[in-house]
């Protein structure tokens, strides 16, 4: 379903290291795509919606998997996330710049998404997790 077509940046953040590539997403649809380690799969992507509009879709399963794998402590998850969450923010700003100039995208980082992914890592809440994306 997605096929990597240029890769933009990596960084390597806690154990997992991430990648983001402009992806081709099934038969003609180019969208922005953030991977983890060698997932087949994006944890985040970024495509259009409409002819103007353009969102995001979170991997929950791999998210689960980020903080059911996690050995860090509260305050190592807290300045991993800082640093994912700046490393998300600044490929939204690419995504926007090299691939949906003239659209509106519906960014991660300003949603309450966010929020919501921050405090599941850092207090490391499984249950809740489970519960909250069955």
């Amino acid at each position: 379903m997605f096929t990597k077509l240029i890769a933009i940046d990596d960084q390597k953040i806690g154990t997992v290291h991430f990648y983001a590539y402009v992806v081709k997403i099934d038969v003609d649809d180019v969208g922005f795509a953030i991977f983890m380690d060698n997932m087949g799969t994006p944890l985040i992507y970024f495509s259009k919606e409409g002819v103007n509009t353009v969102n995001f879709k979170i991997d929950n399963d791999q998210f689960l998997w980020i903080v059911k794998n996690s050995k860090f402590s509260k305050s190592e998850r807290k300045l991993l996330y800082q640093e994912f969450e700046f490393f998300l923010r600044a490929m939204e700003q690419r995504a926007k710049a090299y691939l949906f100039k003239n659209a509106t995208v519906h960014y991660i980082s300003n949603s309450r998404d966010i929020v919501r992914y921050k405090n599941h890592y850092i207090t490391a809440s499984i249950e809740l997790i489970e519960q909250a994306y069955k």
